[in-house]
């Protein structure tokens, strides 16, 4: 069952569950209605693409079904009534709210006719015909109801003590009397005669009873307030009428009951009413509740109105994220997405890496036959120059190694290599001290840029100090293995006649002054060692540093080889 609470122009839904379709008289709805919504002629509205059912609930009924013709998808629900015992035409309305319905498993070749729900009119000639058939009518008014309708202003409560009458006038003091003496005790009296059973119809009857009574208590309620049709009461208790003074003189002093006994049963009523009264108004906290001033009332009212507004807003973001979510996994190629394991997403995500990085390598390689051709004019004469590089490797041209892993990598290359971290200069020989994973024989001593020794993204600035012969022929033939393709930084530092200072820190010195040549050059993301050769294009013949930038961040390279090639 969904149950929700209408109040203002605003319905809250306090307890759901799924709705599917194909249903007939089964979801039941229950209303609960605030405020002035109780008094109206109230009527259950939902709506589909075009089509629109309305359930009459009345004025006194607060359930009813959801219409059975609705069907997968969202509905919209809202509610209208109207006063009808107002001089003007008074209709409340609330803001809908949406309700989603499921594709239920029900399958059937004969399915059973979907009872039609009757439209509006048809409701409300059936709800006519049920008033004039005397079905579903409301109960009396209350005493205290007929009092409000003939003038009363106030509580129940205050009714209730309106009925007390006044104090009467405290009576004389009586004359002690003398005490007498002690008298002799009687003879035992003769058994009497049986007596005669009475006629009960010489007692006075009930009714005769509850008039006296009226009588009695009804000039109290009287006296104490003014009513616009105070003339008609008062014709009412002016005077007994003849058949209720004949009904008082049938009352004798032997009867079971006296009129002083009425009288005090009437005052015992009364006293009870004022008890109840009393009743009423005792609460534990009396004394916490009379503390509470105006504002602090008014307070609490705005406090109650930001619950109610913040339960609206709560609820209208709700029915926006309920469609969105009951139409996530609502895809035709349901069965293909639900095939997508994880692990076909990694390999998904290994191809399109290797992908990229084979369309950077023909991008750089592409870069470099492109520049090649603008140098030298013609396609003919950049392959002509390529296979010169061939040639040359076949014939044996002996290229300068700067670096090359293997076990005598420390002690043969590390005295020539300077580092700088964090502006902290070192020579690869103490370098290694400090960090020994940088070359060592789990990477079969190959230079590693690693996160775990430096940390995310560190910029570790690799310096060959012994200066090489370059033209712009030359070729920088690195061997090396990536884990990312991105830009990398290797530059040339020309070698001057005197150097005051260390060479890593002159050619450090001479990068941050934009004094070096920056060349063209890529790391290529690959799961195998890879050689590329950058060309040292416009570089004037003489001696230079060769520098580089390993980062230990998604490139983190491991170098192999280091060579300068020569090509005449």
């Amino acid at each position: 069952m969904w149950k929700f609470l209408v109040k203002n122009q605003s319905i809250e839904i306090l307890e759901r569950e799924v709705l599917a379709d194909h249903q007939i008289q089964y979801v039941q709805f229950k209303f609960t209605f605030d405020g002035d919504w109780k008094k109206f002629h109230k009527v259950v509205q939902f709506s589909q693409c075009d089509e629109i059912y309305s359930i009459v609930l009345g004025f006194d009924s607060t359930t009813c079904y959801l219409p059975a013709e609705l069907h997968v998808g969202a509905v919209k629900m809202s509610v209208f009534g109207y006063d009808a015992e107002s001089d003007t035409t008074v209709r409340a309305t609330t803001v809908p709210v949406t309700l989603n319905i499921r594709e239920s498993g029900f399958v059937g070749d004969d399915d059973t006719p979907i009872p039609p729900t009757p439209d509006l009119y048809t409701q409300l000639l059936q709800k006519i015909s049920e008033i004039q058939a005397g079905v579903n009518g409301k109960d009396g008014l209350s005493a205290y109801e007929l009092a409000k309708e003939n003038g009363f202003v106030g509580t129940v409560a205050e009714w209730l003590e309106s009925l007390k009458g006044a104090d009467g006038l405290p009576g004389r003091d009586g004359i002690d009397g003398k005490n007498g003496t002690d008298g002799k005790d009687g003879k035992d009296g003769r058994d009497g005669v049986d007596g005669i059973t009475p006629d009960m119809s010489e007692y006075p009857t009930t009714s005769a009873v509850e008039l006296i009574i009226q009588k009695i208590t009804n000039p109290l309620l009287l006296k104490s307030h003014e009513h616009e049709n105070q003339s008609v009461l008062d014709e009412i208790t002016a005077s007994y009428t003849l058949e209720e003074q004949r009904k008082l003189a049938e009352i004798q002093p032997s009867d079971y009951a006296t009129k002083q006994a009425l009288a005090d049963e009437a005052l015992a009523i009364r006293e009870a009413m004022i008890s109840l009264t009393r009743e009423l108004h005792s609460h534990e906290n009396m004394a916490i509740l009379d503390m509470l001033t105006a504002e602090q009332l008014a307070l609490l009212e705005g406090l109650q109105q930001f619950e109610d507004s913040t339960k609206y807003y709560i609820q209208t973001i709700r029915e926006s994220v309920e469609p969105v979510i009951s139409q996530a996994h609502w895809h035709h190629n349901l069965t293909t997405l639900n095939s997508i394991t994880a692990e076909k997403i990694t390999k998904w995500d290994n191809y399109g890496t290797q992908i990229n990085g084979l369309s950077t390598r023909i991008t750089v390689y592409s870069d470099l036959v492109e520049n090649s051709v603008t140098r030298i004019g013609t396609a003919e004469v950049n392959i002509e120059n390529l296979q010169k590089q061939i040639d040359a490797l076949k014939n044996g041209s002996e290229p300068v190694i700067l670096f090359r892993s293997g076990q005598d990598a420390i002690g043969v290359y590390a005295p020539e290599i300077g580092v700088i971290l964090n502006n902290g200069y070192h020579l690869m020989t103490d370098f290694i001290t400090e960090y020994p994973h940088f070359c060592s024989a789990e990477n079969d001593y190959a230079l590693s840029y690693s996160q775990d020794d430096f940390g995310w993204d560190a910029q570790i600035l690799t310096v060959c100090t012994t200066a090489v012969s370059l033209t712009e022929k030359s070729g920088i033939m690195i061997s090396y293995l990536s884990g990312a393709t991105e830009d990398g930084s290797l530059y040339l530092v020309p070698k001057p006649e005197k150097i005051d200072v260390p060479v890593t820190i002159y050619t450090n010195n001479q990068i941050t002054a934009n004094n070096a040549i920056t060349l063209n050059f890529k790391w290529l993301q690959s799961e195998s060692f890879i050689t590329t050769v950058t060309e040292c294009s416009g570089v004037s013949d003489g001696k230079y540093y060769l520098a580089w930038v390993g980062r230990s961040n998604n490139s983190h390279p491991f170098i192999r080889n280091i060579k300068v090639l020569e090509v005449s």
